[in-house]
Protein backbone atom coordinates (compact mmCIF):
# COMPACT_ATOMS: atom_id res chain seq x y z
CA UNK A 1 0.00 0.00 0.00
CA UNK A 2 1.36 3.40 -0.87
CA UNK A 3 2.38 5.94 1.35
CA UNK A 4 4.35 8.46 -0.40
CA UNK A 5 7.71 9.15 -1.13
CA UNK A 6 11.04 8.66 1.35
CA UNK A 7 12.03 12.66 1.75
CA UNK A 8 15.85 11.50 1.58
CA UNK A 9 15.79 8.88 -1.13
CA UNK A 10 12.87 9.44 -3.29
CA UNK A 11 12.12 5.73 -3.08
CA UNK A 12 8.07 4.56 -2.72
CA UNK A 13 7.08 4.26 0.56
CA UNK A 14 4.86 0.80 0.04
CA UNK A 15 3.80 -1.23 3.23
CA UNK A 16 1.04 -3.24 4.88
CA UNK A 17 0.74 -2.91 8.59
CA UNK A 18 -2.09 -5.70 8.66
CA UNK A 19 0.91 -8.06 8.11
CA UNK A 20 3.02 -6.41 11.04
CA UNK A 21 4.50 -8.98 13.23
CA UNK A 22 4.25 -6.92 16.61
CA UNK A 23 0.65 -6.03 16.09
CA UNK A 24 -1.23 -4.25 12.80
CA UNK A 25 -2.55 -1.02 15.20
CA UNK A 26 -2.09 2.57 13.49
CA UNK A 27 -2.26 6.16 14.81
CA UNK A 28 -2.55 9.17 12.82
CA UNK A 29 -1.34 12.00 14.52
CA UNK A 30 -1.28 15.66 13.19
CA UNK A 31 -2.71 19.27 13.11
CA UNK A 32 -5.93 20.42 11.13
CA UNK A 33 -4.96 20.96 7.60
CA UNK A 34 -1.82 18.81 7.71
CA UNK A 35 -2.95 15.96 5.87
CA UNK A 36 -3.87 13.26 8.46
CA UNK A 37 -7.45 12.51 6.86
CA UNK A 38 -6.07 12.75 3.78
CA UNK A 39 -3.81 9.53 4.33
CA UNK A 40 -5.93 8.07 6.04
CA UNK A 41 -8.49 7.54 3.03
CA UNK A 42 -5.61 6.73 0.78
CA UNK A 43 -4.98 4.00 3.06
CA UNK A 44 -8.77 3.09 2.78
CA UNK A 45 -8.83 3.25 -1.03
CA UNK A 46 -5.90 0.96 -1.31
CA UNK A 47 -7.55 -1.44 0.89
CA UNK A 48 -10.99 -1.26 -0.59
CA UNK A 49 -9.24 -1.86 -4.50
CA UNK A 50 -6.61 -4.43 -3.46
CA UNK A 51 -8.22 -6.60 -0.69
CA UNK A 52 -11.56 -8.43 0.26
CA UNK A 53 -11.12 -6.65 3.87
CA UNK A 54 -14.40 -5.05 5.24
CA UNK A 55 -13.73 -0.84 6.13
CA UNK A 56 -15.58 0.86 9.21
CA UNK A 57 -15.04 4.36 9.34
CA UNK A 58 -16.50 6.37 12.51
CA UNK A 59 -16.83 10.04 11.18
CA UNK A 60 -17.95 12.73 13.68
CA UNK A 61 -17.17 15.47 11.11
CA UNK A 62 -18.77 14.22 7.99
CA UNK A 63 -15.20 14.02 5.95
CA UNK A 64 -15.81 10.61 4.58
CA UNK A 65 -19.07 10.91 2.71
CA UNK A 66 -18.15 11.73 -0.45
CA UNK A 67 -15.57 8.25 -0.66
CA UNK A 68 -18.09 6.03 0.40
CA UNK A 69 -20.73 7.10 -2.16
CA UNK A 70 -18.17 7.00 -4.39
CA UNK A 71 -16.60 3.47 -3.57
CA UNK A 72 -20.37 2.47 -3.04
CA UNK A 73 -20.57 2.01 0.30
CA UNK A 74 -22.78 2.23 3.17
CA UNK A 75 -23.44 5.46 5.10
CA UNK A 76 -25.21 4.97 8.87
CA UNK A 77 -26.29 8.36 10.37
CA UNK A 78 -27.14 8.53 13.98
CA UNK A 79 -29.17 11.16 14.95
CA UNK A 80 -32.81 12.13 16.33
CA UNK A 81 -33.84 12.56 12.66
CA UNK A 82 -32.40 9.31 11.73
CA UNK A 83 -34.21 5.83 11.26
CA UNK A 84 -30.66 3.92 11.69
CA UNK A 85 -30.71 2.39 15.31
CA UNK A 86 -27.67 0.88 17.58
CA UNK A 87 -27.94 -1.68 20.20
CA UNK A 88 -25.87 -1.08 23.13
CA UNK A 89 -26.21 -4.22 24.12
CA UNK A 90 -25.53 -6.43 20.93
CA UNK A 91 -23.57 -8.89 21.72
CA UNK A 92 -21.21 -11.66 20.23
CA UNK A 93 -21.01 -14.41 22.79
CA UNK A 94 -17.07 -15.05 21.58
CA UNK A 95 -15.79 -11.78 22.70
CA UNK A 96 -14.05 -13.40 25.42
CA UNK A 97 -9.91 -12.90 26.21
CA UNK A 98 -9.71 -16.91 26.62
CA UNK A 99 -11.88 -20.00 26.60
CA UNK A 100 -13.02 -19.60 30.00
CA UNK A 101 -13.73 -15.86 30.24
CA UNK A 102 -17.47 -14.74 30.43
CA UNK A 103 -18.59 -12.32 27.60
CA UNK A 104 -21.61 -11.01 30.05
CA UNK A 105 -18.63 -10.18 32.27
CA UNK A 106 -16.56 -8.47 29.64
CA UNK A 107 -19.57 -6.04 28.60
CA UNK A 108 -20.67 -5.26 31.84
CA UNK A 109 -17.54 -2.64 31.74
CA UNK A 110 -18.50 -1.01 28.62
CA UNK A 111 -22.94 -1.02 29.71
CA UNK A 112 -21.47 0.61 32.63
CA UNK A 113 -19.58 2.93 30.92
CA UNK A 114 -22.42 3.79 28.89
CA UNK A 115 -24.75 4.22 31.55
CA UNK A 116 -22.23 7.05 32.96
CA UNK A 117 -22.17 9.08 29.99
CA UNK A 118 -26.08 8.71 29.72
CA UNK A 119 -26.94 10.05 33.60
CA UNK A 120 -24.14 12.50 33.98
CA UNK A 121 -22.20 11.93 36.85
CA UNK A 122 -19.39 14.19 37.15
CA UNK A 123 -18.03 12.02 40.06
CA UNK A 124 -18.73 8.99 38.21
CA UNK A 125 -20.60 5.84 39.07
CA UNK A 126 -20.62 4.91 43.38
CA UNK A 127 -19.71 1.15 43.83
CA UNK A 128 -23.79 0.52 44.33
CA UNK A 129 -24.75 1.68 40.68
CA UNK A 130 -22.04 -0.14 39.50
CA UNK A 131 -23.23 -3.20 41.28
CA UNK A 132 -26.67 -2.95 40.58
CA UNK A 133 -25.79 -2.05 36.60
CA UNK A 134 -23.28 -5.06 36.99
CA UNK A 135 -26.54 -7.76 38.20
CA UNK A 136 -29.01 -5.93 35.94
CA UNK A 137 -26.89 -6.77 32.67
CA UNK A 138 -26.15 -10.29 33.81
CA UNK A 139 -30.25 -10.91 33.96
CA UNK A 140 -31.51 -9.67 30.90
CA UNK A 141 -28.47 -11.59 28.83
CA UNK A 142 -29.47 -14.97 30.68
CA UNK A 143 -32.29 -15.73 28.15
CA UNK A 144 -30.53 -14.31 25.17
CA UNK A 145 -27.21 -16.36 25.81
CA UNK A 146 -29.45 -19.44 26.11
CA UNK A 147 -31.02 -18.83 22.89
CA UNK A 148 -27.72 -18.33 20.94
CA UNK A 149 -26.40 -21.04 22.51
CA UNK A 150 -29.26 -23.34 21.63
CA UNK A 151 -29.62 -22.33 18.10
CA UNK A 152 -25.51 -22.33 17.61
CA UNK A 153 -25.26 -18.93 16.95
CA UNK A 154 -22.40 -16.53 18.34
CA UNK A 155 -24.86 -13.53 17.97
CA UNK A 156 -28.57 -12.31 16.71
CA UNK A 157 -29.22 -8.26 16.99
CA UNK A 158 -32.44 -9.50 16.60
CA UNK A 159 -32.86 -11.08 19.77
CA UNK A 160 -30.55 -9.42 21.93
CA UNK A 161 -31.66 -7.16 24.76
CA UNK A 162 -32.05 -3.72 24.51
CA UNK A 163 -31.84 -0.24 27.06
CA UNK A 164 -35.77 -0.96 27.56
CA UNK A 165 -34.89 -4.61 28.24
CA UNK A 166 -32.45 -2.95 31.00
CA UNK A 167 -34.81 -0.29 32.15
CA UNK A 168 -37.26 -2.67 32.64
CA UNK A 169 -35.34 -5.01 35.57
CA UNK A 170 -33.69 -2.36 37.05
CA UNK A 171 -37.35 -0.41 38.05
CA UNK A 172 -38.02 -4.30 39.60
CA UNK A 173 -34.58 -3.89 41.76
CA UNK A 174 -35.50 -3.22 45.51
CA UNK A 175 -32.38 -0.85 45.68
CA UNK A 176 -33.11 2.97 46.08
CA UNK A 177 -29.87 3.44 43.79
CA UNK A 178 -31.99 1.59 41.27
CA UNK A 179 -34.76 3.43 41.01
CA UNK A 180 -32.35 6.82 41.10
CA UNK A 181 -30.69 5.46 38.13
CA UNK A 182 -33.72 4.36 36.41
CA UNK A 183 -35.62 8.08 36.97
CA UNK A 184 -32.36 9.42 35.56
CA UNK A 185 -32.20 7.07 32.23
CA UNK A 186 -35.87 7.40 31.54
CA UNK A 187 -35.32 9.88 28.46
CA UNK A 188 -32.97 7.62 27.22
CA UNK A 189 -35.32 5.10 27.50
CA UNK A 190 -39.11 6.47 26.64
CA UNK A 191 -38.34 10.35 26.53
CA UNK A 192 -36.47 12.49 23.72
CA UNK A 193 -33.09 10.35 23.36
CA UNK A 194 -34.59 7.12 22.93
CA UNK A 195 -32.30 6.21 20.27
CA UNK A 196 -30.23 3.94 21.65
CA UNK A 197 -32.82 1.99 23.00
CA UNK A 198 -33.87 -0.41 19.97
CA UNK A 199 -32.42 -3.57 18.29
CA UNK A 200 -30.09 -2.32 16.34
CA UNK A 201 -31.33 -1.79 12.34
CA UNK A 202 -27.92 -0.89 10.33
CA UNK A 203 -27.49 -2.51 7.24
CA UNK A 204 -24.26 -4.97 7.82
CA UNK A 205 -23.98 -6.70 4.28
CA UNK A 206 -21.62 -3.82 2.98
CA UNK A 207 -18.30 -4.09 3.33
CA UNK A 208 -17.30 -0.18 3.79
CA UNK A 209 -19.55 1.44 6.22
CA UNK A 210 -19.40 4.74 7.63
CA UNK A 211 -20.71 5.86 10.83
CA UNK A 212 -22.01 9.70 10.44
CA UNK A 213 -22.05 11.35 13.81
CA UNK A 214 -21.69 14.55 12.82
CA UNK A 215 -25.51 15.51 13.76
CA UNK A 216 -25.28 13.81 17.20
CA UNK A 217 -24.41 16.59 19.78
CA UNK A 218 -23.07 17.05 23.13
CA UNK A 219 -23.29 13.84 25.37
CA UNK A 220 -25.27 11.72 22.52
CA UNK A 221 -21.94 12.02 20.37
CA UNK A 222 -20.25 10.19 22.68
CA UNK A 223 -23.17 8.11 23.77
CA UNK A 224 -22.87 6.76 20.23
CA UNK A 225 -19.29 7.14 19.68
CA UNK A 226 -18.63 4.54 22.15
CA UNK A 227 -22.22 2.65 21.10
CA UNK A 228 -20.97 2.39 17.31
CA UNK A 229 -17.23 1.42 18.52
CA UNK A 230 -18.62 -1.57 20.22
CA UNK A 231 -20.61 -2.60 17.33
CA UNK A 232 -17.98 -2.55 15.11
CA UNK A 233 -15.96 -4.52 17.87
CA UNK A 234 -18.62 -7.43 17.19
CA UNK A 235 -18.72 -7.05 13.43
CA UNK A 236 -14.89 -7.84 13.73
CA UNK A 237 -15.56 -10.87 15.93
CA UNK A 238 -18.11 -12.26 13.26
CA UNK A 239 -15.47 -11.49 10.45
CA UNK A 240 -12.87 -13.45 11.91
CA UNK A 241 -15.06 -16.34 12.03
CA UNK A 242 -15.50 -15.73 8.18
CA UNK A 243 -11.66 -15.72 7.78
CA UNK A 244 -11.91 -12.00 6.92
CA UNK A 245 -9.74 -8.80 8.11
CA UNK A 246 -11.64 -5.45 9.61
CA UNK A 247 -10.30 -2.18 9.24
CA UNK A 248 -11.44 0.24 11.74
CA UNK A 249 -10.71 3.97 11.39
CA UNK A 250 -12.00 6.64 14.45
CA UNK A 251 -11.51 10.24 13.40
CA UNK A 252 -11.60 12.74 16.46
CA UNK A 253 -10.49 10.13 18.26
CA UNK A 254 -9.75 12.24 21.54
CA UNK A 255 -13.80 12.53 22.04
CA UNK A 256 -13.40 8.65 22.59
CA UNK A 257 -10.88 9.39 25.86
CA UNK A 258 -12.71 11.78 27.59
CA UNK A 259 -14.79 9.55 29.77
CA UNK A 260 -12.72 7.16 32.12
CA UNK A 261 -14.60 4.25 31.46
CA UNK A 262 -14.83 4.09 27.80
CA UNK A 263 -11.31 5.11 27.85
CA UNK A 264 -10.48 2.36 29.58
CA UNK A 265 -12.36 -0.20 27.37
CA UNK A 266 -10.63 1.39 23.85
CA UNK A 267 -7.51 0.70 25.56
CA UNK A 268 -8.46 -2.92 25.84
CA UNK A 269 -9.47 -3.30 22.93
CA UNK A 270 -6.17 -1.73 21.00
CA UNK A 271 -4.03 -4.51 23.11
CA UNK A 272 -7.02 -7.31 21.17
CA UNK A 273 -7.76 -6.24 18.03
CA UNK A 274 -4.83 -8.09 16.76
CA UNK A 275 -6.41 -11.43 17.96
CA UNK A 276 -9.13 -10.60 16.02
CA UNK A 277 -7.68 -9.92 12.91
CA UNK A 278 -8.36 -6.44 13.72
CA UNK A 279 -6.71 -3.31 12.21
CA UNK A 280 -7.68 0.04 14.17
CA UNK A 281 -6.28 2.98 13.44
CA UNK A 282 -6.88 6.42 16.06
CA UNK A 283 -6.90 9.84 13.88
CA UNK A 284 -6.52 13.16 16.35
CA UNK A 285 -5.28 16.40 15.70
CA UNK A 286 -5.62 16.67 19.75
CA UNK A 287 -2.18 15.22 20.53
CA UNK A 288 -1.86 16.94 23.67
CA UNK A 289 -4.93 15.46 25.24
CA UNK A 290 -3.90 11.87 23.76
CA UNK A 291 -0.41 12.65 25.94
CA UNK A 292 -2.08 13.31 28.34
CA UNK A 293 -4.47 10.36 29.00
CA UNK A 294 -2.71 7.25 30.57
CA UNK A 295 -5.38 4.86 28.20
CA UNK A 296 -4.24 7.23 25.07
CA UNK A 297 -0.83 6.80 26.38
CA UNK A 298 -1.67 3.27 26.05
CA UNK A 299 -3.16 3.26 22.81
CA UNK A 300 0.04 4.84 21.26
CA UNK A 301 2.69 2.62 22.99
CA UNK A 302 0.18 -0.07 21.56
CA UNK A 303 0.69 1.06 17.82
CA UNK A 304 3.62 -0.49 15.55
CA UNK A 305 2.63 1.90 12.77
CA UNK A 306 2.43 6.03 13.24
CA UNK A 307 2.28 8.80 11.22
CA UNK A 308 2.85 11.69 12.67
CA UNK A 309 2.27 15.55 10.75
CA UNK A 310 2.62 18.47 11.31
CA UNK A 311 2.36 19.18 15.18
CA UNK A 312 2.18 22.30 17.37
CA UNK A 313 6.19 23.21 19.04
CA UNK A 314 4.16 21.95 22.49
CA UNK A 315 3.24 19.04 20.92
CA UNK A 316 6.43 18.31 18.81
CA UNK A 317 8.10 18.52 22.52
CA UNK A 318 5.85 15.86 23.41
CA UNK A 319 6.24 13.61 20.71
CA UNK A 320 9.63 13.94 20.26
CA UNK A 321 10.39 12.89 24.15
CA UNK A 322 7.55 10.08 23.21
CA UNK A 323 9.23 8.50 20.75
CA UNK A 324 13.16 9.33 21.19
CA UNK A 325 13.20 12.30 17.69
CA UNK A 326 16.52 13.26 17.03
CA UNK A 327 16.45 16.89 15.94
CA UNK A 328 16.66 15.99 12.19
CA UNK A 329 13.15 13.86 12.30
CA UNK A 330 11.40 16.64 14.46
CA UNK A 331 12.01 18.83 10.98
CA UNK A 332 9.46 16.78 9.63
CA UNK A 333 6.85 16.95 11.85
CA UNK A 334 7.40 20.55 12.03
CA UNK A 335 7.24 21.28 8.40
CA UNK A 336 3.94 23.97 7.08
CA UNK A 337 3.70 21.76 3.75
CA UNK A 338 0.57 19.42 3.99
CA UNK A 339 1.71 16.00 3.65
CA UNK A 340 5.19 15.71 4.95
CA UNK A 341 5.76 14.16 8.11
CA UNK A 342 7.36 10.89 9.99
CA UNK A 343 5.87 7.17 9.65
CA UNK A 344 7.12 5.00 12.29
CA UNK A 345 7.11 1.28 11.78
CA UNK A 346 8.06 -0.71 14.66
CA UNK A 347 11.44 1.04 15.77
CA UNK A 348 12.26 2.43 12.76
CA UNK A 349 11.28 6.43 11.36
CA UNK A 350 11.01 6.97 7.62
CA UNK A 351 10.73 10.58 7.01
CA UNK A 352 7.40 10.99 4.10
CA UNK A 353 6.37 13.38 1.65
CA UNK A 354 3.51 13.16 -0.45
CA UNK A 355 2.76 15.26 -3.37
CA UNK A 356 -0.74 13.62 -4.48
CA UNK A 357 -1.92 14.53 -8.27
CA UNK A 358 -4.39 17.28 -7.70
CA UNK A 359 -6.45 16.85 -11.12
CA UNK A 360 -7.67 13.17 -10.55
CA UNK A 361 -10.91 11.69 -8.90
CA UNK A 362 -9.54 10.41 -6.61
CA UNK A 363 -8.05 13.77 -4.65
CA UNK A 364 -11.54 15.44 -5.04
CA UNK A 365 -13.07 12.68 -2.99
CA UNK A 366 -10.51 12.46 -0.34
CA UNK A 367 -9.46 16.41 -0.32
CA UNK A 368 -10.91 18.46 3.47
CA UNK A 369 -9.67 21.67 2.37
CA UNK A 370 -13.13 23.96 2.39
CA UNK A 371 -12.49 25.48 -0.89
CA UNK A 372 -11.58 22.50 -2.84
CA UNK A 373 -14.44 20.82 -1.14
CA UNK A 374 -17.10 23.84 -2.18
Amino acid sequence: MYYGQNAFSHNLILYNRSYDPINPNGCILGMPGSGKSFIAKKEMINVLLNTDDEVYVIDPEREYKPIAQAFNGSIAKISFDSKNRLNPFDLNINNTTDEESDPVRNKCNFIRGIIEIMIGGKLGLSPAQESIIDRVTMIIYDDYVTYLRKMGLSQDSKHAPTLKDFYNVLLKQPDAAAAELGLSLEKFVKGSSDIFSHQSNVDITNRFTVFDLKDATGSIREIALNITFDYIWNKMIENFEKGKTTWIYIDEFHFMMNNQSSAEYIAQIWKRARKWHGVPCAITQNVEDMLNSNEARTVINNCSFIIMMRQSSMNMHELSKLEGLSTEEQKFINSPKPGTGLIKITDTFIPMNDIFPTDTNLYKIMTTKPEERL
